[in-house]
């Protein structure tokens, strides 16, 4: 069976996306909990379930884009999950601790791809069932590449916080005109090395 391109490939990959994007964003909360900052726990952010990582804007728009894609319309597929939020003053070393729970998200995206593939390799599954496991670990190789791009304010930005003064680091993590225009001007050049790297892991994780 095809899942791409259909009412059900959308309804499973919307689902794929939801868990992968959850587990995403409690990592971020799990590693900020660990090292001092509760913020998200209190907030109930240490959740794997989806509608605590709803963002009503960029979740909303991923899923109605996928189901217009299915639809065999051509549009761009973004969006994304509700931040977590982080109060670093609450760490012992801010930057540090900092780049960590923000690197934590991508880890987490290569830890669920990596425990997919066992699981692949491990019941040698066939038609949907594989098909699934395969798009899951696709995808959330995709997303650790993606959000690694030292661009504010995803994940692998925070790298830059280690070159750049604060000042001008946080000015441009806080502008989403900023990053939608990087973004589009840049992703372009950048999507088929995202896709060449996701495609090289995944083919060793996967065998």
């Amino acid at each position: 069976m095809d899942i791409q391109g259909s009412l059900t490939g959308a309804l499973i990959l919307i689902a794929i996306i939801l868990v992968s994007l959850s587990v995403h964003e409690f990592a971020h909360a799990f590693t900020a909990n660990l090292f001092g900052d509760p913020t998200a726990k209190d907030l109930g952010r240490m959740s794997v379930n989806p509608i605590r990582h709803w963002d009503t804007i960029g979740t909303t728009l991923l899923v109605g884009l996928i189901f217009l894609s299915s639809l065999g319309l051509r549009v761009p597929v973004f969006g994304w999950g509700k931040p977590v939020p982080v109060d670093e003053r609450n760490f012992e070393n801010p930057r540090l601790y900092g780049l960590q729970v923000a690197l934590a998200g991508p880890m987490s995206n290569f830890l669920l791809a990596a425990v997919l593939a066992i699981i692949y390799r491990l019941i040698q599954p066939a038609g949907l069932g594989a098909e699934v496991l395969i798009m899951a670990v696709y995808l959330n190789l995709f997303l650790m590449f993606f959000n690694l791009l030292p661009i504010p304010p995803l994940d692998g930005s925070r790298l830059l916080q280690l070159f750049l003064p604060a000042q001008l680091y946080f000015a441009l993590a806080s502008n989403p005109i900023i990053f939608i225009v990087i973004i589009l001007g840049t992703l372009s050049f950048l999507l088929p090395y995202l896709l060449l790297a996701t495609s090289f892991l995944a083919g060793r994780l996967l065998g």
